[in-house]
């Protein structure tokens, strides 16, 4: 038979190949007998094998050769790598050409930075391969330590040695430092509308510290922003005049201010507007005639015009500002020239990215459908629904042409977190101290998005069964269908009376919750509960009766919620009217009516830091048989979800419960721990003020020690964010305690306050 061989070479990137004269259906017979690997020094032959897919009793591919020197080349190890077959030997040879071994890096002339820190910064590094081209690069971050440290004039000079027999490489760094130079002054020229002294109070470049170009480019364009949100449109600062000392050991910079001609808000003008009229326009833009020129409010005018373009599926339109300024009268008029473009329809809606969920899970979520016009506002509003689900880690939406100008494609790229847990643990609360806990929690059950959760909690005070399951979508329609059964047993307070009686509830509910718009919804809870007062305390006795009541009702409940997260509010609000009417038609031994109203609001201040207000007003009526408010149904204060810094049921309001209650809450929360763009770990600052009233007629918001004053407490504490629910530990510090009680408390308790 005749020899042929295949040659593949591979050198600077190129990769050669010729051909086989023997026909492919007969090289699919033949059987490997050896593979070879020659021109190795450092690197072992018998380790680069199991690399290769060419092996000893495979059938000889010219698929796999190719594929095998790219391999090889990708180890990183080799210059070059070609392979040669033999097809009578059935023989298979890899020749390599090994890069050098970088044995040693030797560091020399440094006394300012040390040659640890230097071997950190660089790229080459000792043990391993060298690559020629990551040799600048490391001389580049040698120099920007000490260009850091002030050392402007170091020097660097690299040496190279080669072992020919080993293969082996020691590189030397030798470094001539130089003086240290550090500011000696900055210096503003040209300034006549303020003191230099403010403005040099807006720079990070001061006296006696390390020069660095960025910092002084930033601080130019804080200068120039100054003046452009005070008037001064046309304000310049220079690029920055520096002169050495005589032993350049100090720099002296000068920046020279070109303040120009201070202006108002002239004339405000639009063009090109035919969808949206001048008014509507004028209304919703922060620039206001007659007002100081300034450039933020500009740039915020400039979006708000963008964004109702966006919102009304302009998604080509472009706006064209023009200034023109008076200088007779002091005024800039401004000119916004529109180019509206055609309107953008919605094509068709591709889920990405989904393992475990159904996509109809989130395409109903969508408030956009095929067809419709592409509205930016709703698909940021969409986006913000599928987050709300809870079990979606990520959300990146992305609009793609077709071949049509006037319609595109949304796609979205979702990435699942974990939708449920079982966990099994201990806590302490401050109600209930030492609990343990056995959860199974699922907010994505079937992939249906469907909700369930099994709870048992037990400790000294408290005994608990849960189980509920919600269906978000019931019947496919935007209505939500839940379930619940409970029992629970806790040990209650009565005044200064520790584990003064016993309550038990057991019951069930079932609500059904239609959406009447993407913020409106309705809210229907039938519960029916079998409710006892036991074990009651004799020096109670007088106060708290044992009694055994089945309380029937039913809730409904209006909401309007925009907020942007219902787990982690950064905007929005969420107000809530609702009403608890019990006995009458429905039965039970109770008869009562039970209005409450809250209202929460979310504002973003300044990078993820949120400010939020919350207040709940309830009021509890009984009627006719019912001759009073039972015990468990009344309204106490204090503890971790109303005033932080009181004890839960004894030191606000009266002992048996109010039946009127206010609270009102400020909290700041600002991320302390950030993953996946996900805030896991927050802290907070917060204010309350509450109380309840047995008689409504006793309400005031006179703050005091009093019985029927408003109580007040401040405080901190940590936010946790765990697959299934939030956690809170919370330190409250009570401001108007009696004589006698203790002033603050620590909370470590589930779910968020409001």
């Amino acid at each position: 038979m005749k020899i042929t061989k295949l040659t593949l070479a591979v050198l600077s990137a190129v990769l050669f190949c010729s051909t086989f004269v023997i026909a492919k259906d007969d090289l699919k017979q033949l059987k490997i007998t050896s593979v070879d690997i020659t021109g190795t020094i450092n690197t072992k032959a018998k380790s680069l094998k199991g690399e290769l897919k060419s092996r000893v009793g495979r059938v000889l591919s010219e698929d796999n050769a190719r594929q095998d020197v790219q391999t090889l080349l990708g180890l990183g190890s080799f210059d070059s790598a070609e392979v040669s077959i033999d097809t009578e030997t059935r023989r298979v040879v890899f020749t390599v050409k090994e890069k050098p071994y970088l044995q040693k890096i030797v560091v020399k002339g440094n006394k300012k930075v040390s040659t640890g820190k230097i071997k950190e910064a660089i790229t080459i590094k000792e043990k391993e391969y060298f690559d020629a081209s990551f040799l600048e690069e490391s001389k580049s971050k040698i120099l920007k330590l000490y260009y850091e440290k002030g050392y402007a004039d170091a020097k660097l000079e690299l040496y190279q040695a080669t072992d020919e027999k080993t293969n082996k490489l020691t590189v030397t760094f030798l470094l001539t430092e130089g003086n240290q130079i550090l500011i000696g002054d900055v210096k503003l020229e040209g300034i006549r509308a303020y003191k230099e002294k403010k403005l040099l109070g807006l720079m990070k470049t001061k006296k006696k510290k390390v020069y660095n170009i960025d910092t002084i480019l930033e601080d130019i364009t804080q200068i120039t922003s100054f003046y452009k949100n005070n008037g001064y449109t046309q304000a310049f600062v220079s690029d920055p005049y520096i002169i050495y000392n005589s032993s350049r050991t100090a720099m002296f910079i000068t920046l020279k201010v070109n303040e120009g001609m201070r202006y108002k808000v002239g004339d405000i003008t639009f063009s090109g507007n035919d969808t949206i009229s001048t008014n509507e326009l004028k209304k919703a833009i922060t620039l206001k005639t007659g007002e100081i020129y300034k450039e933020e409010k500009f740039q915020e005018s400039r979006g708000v015009i963008m964004e109702m373009y966006s919102d009304r599926g302009y998604l080509h339109s472009l706006i064209k500002p023009n200034f023109i300024p008076n200088e007779d009268t002091g005024h800039m008029n401004i000119s916004f020239e529109i180019e509206e473009g055609a309107v953008v329809y919605l094509g068709r809606i591709y889920v990405d990215g989904l393992t475990q969920t159904k996509e109809i899970v989130i395409s109903r979520e969508m408030l956009l459908k095929e067809g419709d016009v592409l509205s930016a506002s709703k698909v940021r509003r969409s986006v913000e629904k599928i987050y709300n689900l809870g079990f979606i880690d990520s959300v990146e939406p992305e609009i793609q042409p077709t071949e049509k100008p006037d319609v595109m494609d949304l796609s979205l790229n979702v990435a699942e977190g974990r939708p449920g847990m079982l966990s099994a643990g201990a806590g302490y609360s401050s109600i209930d101290q030492f609990v343990g806990t056995l959860q199974v929690q699922h907010m994505n059950l079937l992939g249906r998005a469907q909700r369930l959760n099994l709870l048992w909690e037990f400790g000294a005070r408290k005994q608990n069964y849960e189980i509920s399951w919600t269906e978000p979508w019931f019947l496919n329609k935007p209505m939500s269908l839940g379930f619940g059964i409970f029992n629970t047993e806790r040990l209650r307070d009565y005044g200064t009376v520790y584990s003064a009686y016993k309550e038990g509830r057991k019951g069930g509910s079932v609500s059904i919750g239609p959406r009447l718009s993407d913020y409106l919804g309705l809210l229907f809870t039938y519960t029916y509960e079998d409710v006892s007062v036991y074990d009651v305390d004799s020096s109670i006795l007088a106060s708290v009766k044992p009694t055994h009541d089945i309380t029937s009702s039913l809730t409904s409940q209006i909401s309007y919620d925009t907020r942007d997260n219902v787990f982690d509010a950064s905007r929005g609000a969420r107000n809530s009217f609702s009403v608890q009417f019990a006995g009458g038609p429905l039965g039970g031994s109770i008869n009562f009516v039970k209005p409450t109203i809250k209202s929460s609001w979310f504002f973003p201040t300044f990078w993820k830091f949120v400010l939020s207000f919350n207040g709940t007003v309830s009021l509890i009526e009984n009627f006719s048989p019912s001759l009073d408010v039972p015990i468990y149904e009344r309204f106490y204060i204090g503890g971790a979800d109303s005033v932080r810094g009181y004890q839960y049921r004894s030191e606000i309001g009266p002992a048996n419960g109010g039946k009127l209650m206010s609270v009102f809450n400020v909290e700041y929360k600002f991320p302390i721990v950030q993953e996946k763009k996900k805030t896991m770990l927050q802290g907070v600052f917060f204010a309350d003020m509450g109380s309840c009233w047995d008689n409504p007629g006793d309400f005031t918001f006179n703050i005091g020690s009093g019985s029927f004053d408003m109580k007040t407490g401040v405080g901190f504490g940590i936010r946790f964010t765990t697959p299934v629910f939030p956690l809170r530990l919370d330190w409250g510090y009570g401001l108007n305690h009696k004589t006698g009680e203790e002033v603050s408390q620590f909370y470590f308790t589930i779910g968020n306050l409001f």
